[in-house]
């Protein structure tokens, strides 16, 4: 399949049959009049097949709208006996960020179910590849599949979590380390926190009205299933408090490394500037253009000078040492 190309996938199963098979999408209307149950998922929709939705299925014109925008806010809504659900979705593949998330947008109803996604889905890909190979989740209908695709999603949130862990875990060394760019790493990872965070929210809300409010879309099994995908969620949102005040505590702890380290070189620079001062004193004593000085004419007075001035120095040095100032 090419980048950007939309492709189509559709699963029918029709009065008598004993479970879903793979058939043609277009024939859609064939299914709504035979009665049939099926899900059809469209990678990388354009307006033509929004266009084709809304004249099929008779989806509102606000929804097909948020089909074609991936900056919509995750939310659930009802169309005329229709439930229309956003669910923000990441992948994080090789070169990707967590902030890039993908909307999968469904559309159920009680005898089928749509979705459309802008890019491809780990979640949707291995429900795909499940019922291609068992006719076991084939059986169920439309609101289970609606609770499988959902529950890919939030468990691909787990996934992006190990791996923001390891990031978390290296921060701390190298925060120990004073590394060059933690700090705006650690900045970096508290937005992607507070992202996941701010996109975690209305997914919870939304399962709690699945969960505890009555549906008639959704059937009280399914309804069992979809209370795991909320404890996940509740989870995941307890986890992410933990991390963002763990990057929290790292940045006290990195500000505080700092400041010990310039306290340090403070103290280092201000033992310098003591022993300086009395070598300064005497130097600039005996560089006085007087005549008549004590030593001035003496072979040795450079000399002598010299030797006082290191006794100084050690005598000043063993008393930094002796008190730990060294």
């Amino acid at each position: 399949m090419r980048e950007n190309e939309t492709r189509i996938t559709c699963y029918a199963q029709f009065p008598g049959e004993s479970c879903m098979s793979p058939a043609d999408a277009s024939l859609a209307p064939d299914f709504l009049q035979e009665g049939a149950n099926f899900w059809i998922d469209i990678l990388n929709p354009r307006m033509k097949d929004t266009e084709w939705l809304g004249r099929v299925f008779g989806f509102h014109a606000l929804a097909l709208s948020d089909v074609m925008n991936n900056e919509t806010r995750p939310k659930q809504e009802t169309y005329d006996g229709m439930l229309f659900t956003v669910f923000s979705a990441v992948n994080l593949n090789p070169g990707e960020d967590i902030l890039d998330t993908i909307n999968l947008n469904l559309f159920l109803t009680p005898k089928f179910l749509v979705t459309t996604h802008c890019k491809p889905l780990k979640s949707v890909e291995q429900v795909i590849q499940v019922m291609e190979k068992t006719c076991d989740i084939r059986q169920t209908g439309p609101d289970f599949l609606y609770y499988q695709l959902l529950d890919g999603v939030i468990d691909r949130y787990f996934d992006v979590m190990d791996e923001l862990e390891d990031e978390i875990d290296a921060l701390e060394l190298d925060v120990m380390a004073l590394e060059d760019g933690v700090q705006g790493r650690i900045m970096q990872c508290k937005r992607r926190f507070a992202h996941l965070r701010r996109s975690m929210g209305p997914k919870r809300e939304a399962l709690r009205s699945l969960v505890y409010n009555p549906q008639p879309l959704i059937s009280s099994v399914t309804q069992t299933h979809l209370r795991d995908v909320l404890d996940h969620v509740m989870l995941i949102n307890d986890n992410l408090e933990s991390y963002r005040e763990l990057l929290g505590a790292l940045m006290d702890t990195y500000l505080s490394q700092l400041s010990q380290r310039m306290n340090e070189v403070m103290k280092l620079l201000s033992i310098i500037a003591t022993i300086m001062l009395p070598l300064s004193f005497l130097t600039g004593l005996f560089g006085m253009n007087f005549v008549q000085m004590p030593l001035l004419h003496w072979r040795y007075g450079f000399w002598a000078l010299m030797g006082f001035m290191g006794l100084l120095i050690c005598g000043m040095i063993y008393l930094f040492r002796r008190n730990k100032m060294l």
